[in-house]
């Protein structure tokens, strides 16, 4: 193996985790922003609305993006696997 070939791996390692990561994030930040919103419109100050919202809308798009998520991972593997062949 070739320090080219580990640095590609690497990367494109780092790729996927950020693919996988990415619905997830954008979901967490944009509800955190409404609710924020919320909070300071109606003076509520209380931990539990953000946190509650937060957990809901995560597992939402978890199931949503699950069949894309499963596609994203499988090709990852299909990379991988296919390295190895050329090693």
């Amino acid at each position: 193996m070739t320090p080219e070939s580990a640095l590609e791996i690497c990367h494109y390692t780092l790729v996927t985790a950020a693919k996988l990561a990415a619905p997830h994030l954008i979901a967490t930040i944009v509800i955190g922003m409404l609710m924020n919103i919320l909070q300071t419109v109606t003076q509520l100050k209380d931990q539990s609305l953000t946190f509650v919202p937060k957990i809901v809308v995560v597992g939402a798009v978890g199931l949503l993006a699950l069949p894309w998520e499963m596609q994203v991972v499988n090709a990852y593997f299909t990379y991988i696997l296919d390295m190895f062949g050329t090693v």
